[in-house]
């Protein structure tokens, strides 16, 4: 009764996939794509973020693209998203949840907003807005967000680490996320997080039912938060640890930007022994 996919491997792994979403431009790539893996008997959560700009073969064809973009070109059904992912970490992937930022933007409003210690400037001259590009800016620091400005704060583009710093942006509201839930003891209470759930149910798409999220809720309140561990998979060339690097390679009839693993295109090793070594 209650027992989740992966507690008897003591280790339950959940895809979480971030989409822009409706009235976005590309709303269903997902552009945030993170493994949370749950270790039940020590009650320990673990994320392991994946660059949206990975390339990879598509499964079954003789054809590639970035990982963004397998859930939206499958008609969001995760198989094929879900297939890669497990490839690339040599983790089963027992559950996934896709959401958009309407979401995230209703849930920071229901939590009463959001303080986001924010890791770089964001200066993003052609922001898209409501009537054409405009100006969105933050000075990095501790910062206030409500709901629409942390949505903001998810799509802008324009930090000076690019794309490294979107997943970095990404980390810091995850982490004030975080920081603000169990503060608030909101986890101690089932009946508000399902009606969060239930309001959320239109942004939402995943294979987790009631009784699942019920047994989720019994874990998650064990869990010790301030021993999250969070990884980060990148091709940040500033940084001499990272596992990828940048490319060119021909995408849909044009040069595309892509990250591959130094050590070959396809050679996901490296991926592998951070997803398998996270709680270590």
């Amino acid at each position: 009764e209650g027992i989740l996919k992966g507690e008897d491997r003591d280790r339950i792994n959940v895809l979480f996939l971030g989409m822009p979403g409706v009235p976005h431009p590309a709303p269903f790539l997902t552009d945030t794509l993170i493994l949370l893996s749950v270790k039940p008997t020590t009650r320990e959560l673990g994320l392991l973020s994946l660059p949206r700009d990975l390339l990879v073969q598509i499964p079954g064809q003789n054809a590639y693209t970035k990982i963004n973009s397998l859930y939206h070109a499958h008609g969001r059904d995760p198989a094929l998203i879900r297939e890669k992912v497990e490839e690339i970490t040599s983790q089963r992937v027992d559950y996934y949840l896709a959401m958009d930022l309407g979401a995230i933007e209703q849930v920071v409003d229901t939590l009463g907003g959001l303080n986001v210690l924010v890791p770089e400037d964001v200066n993003d001259p052609r922001f898209p807005g409501e009537n054409g590009l405009e100006m969105f800016s933050v000075e990095k620091g501790w910062r206030y967000f409500d709901g629409t400005t942390v949505q903001r704060y998810l799509r802008t583009r324009h930090s000076e680490g690019g794309d490294f710093a979107r997943m970095r942006q990404q980390q810091a509201v995850l982490e004030a996320l975080r920081k603000k839930v169990f503060g608030l003891h909101v986890l101690y209470d089932f009946p508000t997080i399902a009606s969060i759930y239930r309001t959320l149910a239109s942004h939402i798409q995943t294979d987790i039912d009631e009784a699942a999220i019920k047994r989720f809720y019994d874990i998650a309140k064990t869990i010790s938060y301030d021993t999250v561990i969070q990884k980060v998979v990148d091709g940040d060339p500033n940084d001499p640890d990272s596992i990828l690097k940048s490319k060119t390679f021909p995408l849909g009839g044009a040069s595309a930007f892509v990250l591959v693993p130094k050590t070959g295109d396809f050679d996901y090793y490296s991926i592998r022994e951070v997803a398998e070594k996270i709680f270590e």
